[in-house]
């Protein structure tokens, strides 16, 4: 085993090593909307759901670097997010996943990245945020917290108002997701992603199955 302390690395090589680490990462492409309504859409793969009492997940978002001519800016998604206090988390498949990815480039503020990609724009019910039409499920949200790390990484905390799903998506009677039909991309290290189709089924065992269920 090769042993890499963090200490003494520089930040671009501390981020290749974690996220060359932690996969595949699930997607979130964030819409949000600015002061004057124009509609933002970012691709997140720091991001995960946090609890469901309240059901909360987490985005970090950090500011623009050296790849981009925006140096040191904000991203727009965190300044509408601080503004509205409300967003939209859309998933990522196959047939979006391309254009999701290209919402990640430095498009200047004064461009909506749906429609530059060529993304559909839907209303949202209990929120003003719209949703991408062609994403499988998406969730309207409010702001929960922010929290500062540091000038340049924020974490969004955000609480889950409602959900849409595609029709074949949700069992209506057992109220899950049709798992089996869902297939969301994950992010790996670099520009690289997987497709999440290959399947096995492991049920967590109860130490005690006189106590206990496993869940399904």
């Amino acid at each position: 085993m090769t042993h890499i302390a963090m200490s003494g690395l520089t930040e671009m090589q501390k981020y290749w090593l974690i996220t060359g680490s932690v996969g595949p990462r699930p997607i979130a492409l964030v819409t949000s909307l600015a002061r004057d309504g124009l509609c933002n859409a970012a691709p997140f793969s720091a991001f995960n759901y946090m609890g469901e009492d309240p059901p909360l997940f987490a985005i970090a978002v950090v500011r623009y670097g050296s790849e981009s001519h925006r140096l040191g800016e904000e991203k727009d998604t965190l300044l509408n997010i601080k503004e509205r206090e409300e967003f939209v988390v859309n998933m990522v498949d196959e047939p979006i996943v391309e254009r999701a990815v290209q919402c990640g480039s430095d498009f200047p503020s004064h461009v909506s990245e749906p429609e530059a990609v060529g993304l559909t724009l839907a209303p949202s019910t209990l929120v003003k945020v719209p949703r991408i039409a062609e994403a499988p499920i998406s969730w309207e949200c409010r702001l929960f917290r922010i929290l500062d790390i540091t000038n340049q990484r924020a974490i969004v905390f955000g609480e889950i108002l409602a959900m849409y799903f595609r029709e074949d998506l949700i069992d209506e009677e057992k109220l899950r997701v049709r798992v089996d039909r869902f297939e969301p991309y994950g992010r790996l290290g670099g520009p690289n992603y997987c497709r999440t189709t290959d399947r096995i089924r492991l049920p967590v065992p109860t130490y005690l199955s006189s106590a206990g269920v496993p869940r399904e």
